[in-house]
This record gives C-alpha cells, structure tokens and sequence, in this order.
C-alpha cells in the first residue's frame, strides 16, 4: 500500500506534466485559429519537425525559442503543482484542476495573442454549470446560473458605460471568459473575482508600463484569489450579496 507522500509525489508529477505544455499549447493557437473546438485538439497536439537550417542565426533562434518555451514550461508546471496544494490546503474539490488549468491556458495564450478563443472560453462555461450539477464545484446549479448570467451582464454594462470615455477597454473574449467564471463560482463570487482582477490589473500595468494589455492573466489571478477568500470566515462579507 502506497504511503501518502507516495500518492501526493505521483499526482503532482501528473499535473506537472498536465501544465508543462501549456506555454506550447499557447504557441500553437496562433497557427490556425480561429478554428472549431475539433481542429484546435488536434492540431494542439502538433509535434514539430525539427529540421536542421543552414543558417547558423536561424539554428540560435530557434534553440533560444525552444529554451524560453522549456523554462516557461517548467514555470506552469510549477503552477499546476501549486494549484494541487492550493486545492488540498483549503479543501477545495481536486476538480477545480480543471479550472485552474484551463484559466492557465488562456492567460498564456491571452498575453501572446491578445485574444480569448471560443474553443476555450465555451468548454469552461459548459464545464463550470455540469461540474456544479455534480457537486463537483464550489457553487449550486441555481448559483452557477446566475454567476453566468452575470458574468455576461456586468461587463456589457460596464462596456456601455466606459466605452464614450475609454473604447475597446474590454474585448469580446474577456466577456465570455467572466460569463463562463461566474458559471464556477456564482455571482457573489463573480463580484469578488471582478474587482481582484481590477487590482491585478492595475499593478500588471504599472509594473509594465502600459495602460493596455491582456486582461486574461488579472481573470485567471482574481480566480485564485477568490479559491483563496472563500475559505476564510473573516472574509466572509466580501462574498454577501444585499
């Protein structure tokens, strides 16, 4: 019988080999979207065929690109472990996993192509309401439904109103990836998760010197947050709805 730092050891070696692709996966969106869920799990998968240049620049481009995507690997899968104990810590279902790697995905693939795909942000929604019909989430059918809802609703108000004074602040891909988070943790949640995203950021802009970025990676960071507030009962009145 297999002792539980033997059970721990194994589970996180597979989630860090679930992660370490991610920063791959990324790259490979941006040879065929847009494309239907089908085509991107397939072409997802794509392995390179490394053939040798006769260009000496070219060979230390590429052997710099695979480099960076191996350390960027090694990065989200350091992430995927992180996630594991965050969830066993507070005593979250090992099914948020999936949130977590799918939010992951499009927060890489959201800062090197500046967009939020269908085939990504669609499965999360769908996922997040059958999870929680399941009880294999944090939030109720009831709740699930309605952080959808307004996971749509909120950001097309607050679009109609900041549009005059900043357009495009929001872009189409950020209102299905809200609408599909409010579908994991309900509208409470969805409210908490909107406004951490809004300091995150903030900070990644001031950090980087930019008032315009991707806004996928401040989701996927206001996401964790709220994995972490709901589990303490001091905090509870951030998650109060009156």
């Amino acid at each position: 019988m297999m002792t539980t730092a033997e059970v721990l050891l194994i589970i996180g070696t597979v989630v860090f080999l679930l992660f370490f692709p991610i920063p791959f996966f990324a790259r490979r969106f941006g040879k065929f979207l847009p494309a239907d869920a089908g085509t991107a799990l397939v072409r997802s998968f794509h392995i390179p065929k490394l053939a040798k240049s006769g260009s000496d620049t070219r060979a230390k481009q590429r052997k710099k690109l695979w480099k960076k995507l191996f350390l960027a690997g090694l990065f989200w899968g350091t992430v995927g472990i992180g996630g594991l104990f965050l969830l066993i810590f507070l005593n979250n279902p090992l099914s948020l996993l999936v949130l977590i790697w799918l939010c992951s995905l499009m927060a890489c693939v959201d800062e090197k192509l500046h967009l939020l795909p269908d085939v990504l942000t669609v499965p999360l929604l769908i996922i997040g309401f059958y999870f929680s019909t399941l009880s294999l989430g944090i939030v109720t059918p009831f709740e699930s439904a309605c952080g959808a809802v307004a996971g749509f609703l909120i950001p097309t108000v607050t679009a109609a109103i900041m549009t005059p004074f900043f357009p495009r602040s929001l872009g189409g891909g950020d209102f299905k990836m809200l609408t599909a988070l409010g579908a994991w943790f309900g509208f409470a949640g969805l409210v908490v998760l909107i406004l951490a995203s809004v300091v995150y950021f903030i900070l990644i802009a001031f950090i980087s010197k930019q008032k315009e970025g991707p806004y996928g990676t401040s989701l996927f960071l206001g996401a964790v947050t709220v994995l972490i507030l709901q589990k303490f009962d001091s905090l509870w009145f951030l998650f109060v709805v009156v």
